[in-house]
């Protein structure tokens, strides 16, 4: 593990294999793939790739090593500096939810706001000359169906960026998530019965076709991606920035789904009892 640094260049020996692996990965991926069985099948040849991609790509800590907890003060500063009001509600560990959650200080009436987030801290892509060459070389047809992935790559290279201004809020991501995509095989097959099952399958089959592309096409172009570009890294950051359990990463999954940027004035967005008020 490292300390929110890239890591070192892979050996050309290993590069060779990963890239093999990547292939091996792409194929399974593309297949066709028809029923629960298929998909099921499918899936299990996917993760026993992926198992050994992530034995060869290097281990990158995507958060600053303490209990999550341990961030919340620092962060919760760092936002209100920024002009974020929150009122009747902190944030808390709830062990049995899997993470962080919002808990009321006492009551609060319907329709009473209780978080405001200003414009300024919403975290998205422009057109700056860092994510230039990344527009570039993404795909336009992929970015229109799939444009989780220039957000998640964007917070790729503000993780890995030295003194990023949105370190605080980056260090209070959770390293891992207690969704399909950290199940195992056997956790993938307990789901079979249920509704979620295909739906979870087809998350990770597009997760790891997502993953593979931009092994295979963008992450060697990409001077900022090059040594810290794994499917860990990738996993959790893609997963992160759609979670809508954590508030800020609400925000960014609003504002990816806002057609342009252009004409958004300067009103806050504001969290209430009854939703998110404009």
């Amino acid at each position: 593990m490292n300390g929110g640094a890239p890591a070192k260049a892979l050996s050309k020996g290993k590069v060779k294999e990963l890239n093999g692996l990547v292939e091996e990965l792409m194929q399974h991926g593309f297949r066709e793939a028809n029923g629960a069985d298929e998909l099921l099948a499918q899936h299990r040849d996917m993760a026993g790739v992926l198992d050994r991609i992530r034995r060869v790509e290097p281990k990158l800590r995507t958060t600053n090593g303490r209990p999550r907890m341990e961030t919340v003060a620092h962060f919760m500063r760092w936002a209100v500096e920024r002009g974020c009001q929150v009122d009747n509600v902190r944030v808390a560990e709830h062990a049995e939810y899997g993470g962080l959650g919002l808990e009321s200080c006492g009551p609060i009436p319907a329709g009473e706001c209780i978080i405001t987030v200003p414009r300024s801290m919403f975290f998205y892509v422009t057109n700056e000359p860092r994510y230039r060459k990344l527009l570039e070389l993404m795909p336009g047809a992929m970015m229109s169906e799939q444009g989780n992935i220039m957000l998640a790559l964007a917070l790729i290279m503000e993780r890995f960026r030295a003194k990023s201004d949105w370190k605080p809020y980056l260090d209070l991501l959770p390293d891992r998530y207690t969704t399909p995509l950290y199940y195992t095989t056997e956790d993938m097959g307990e789901l079979a019965e249920t509704d979620a099952f295909l739906p979870a399958l087809k998350l990770c089959k597009h997760i790891a076709r997502q993953y593979g592309f931009i092994r295979r096409f963008v992450q060697e172009k990409v001077d900022e991606l090059r040594d810290c570009f794994t499917y860990d890294v990738f996993r959790r950051m893609s997963h992160g920035q759609s979670c809508a359990r954590d508030v800020v990463n609400l925000r960014l999954l609003l504002l990816l789904q806002t057609p342009s940027l252009h004409g958004l004035d300067d009103r806050p967005y504001r969290f209430g009892h009854e939703g998110i008020n404009f």
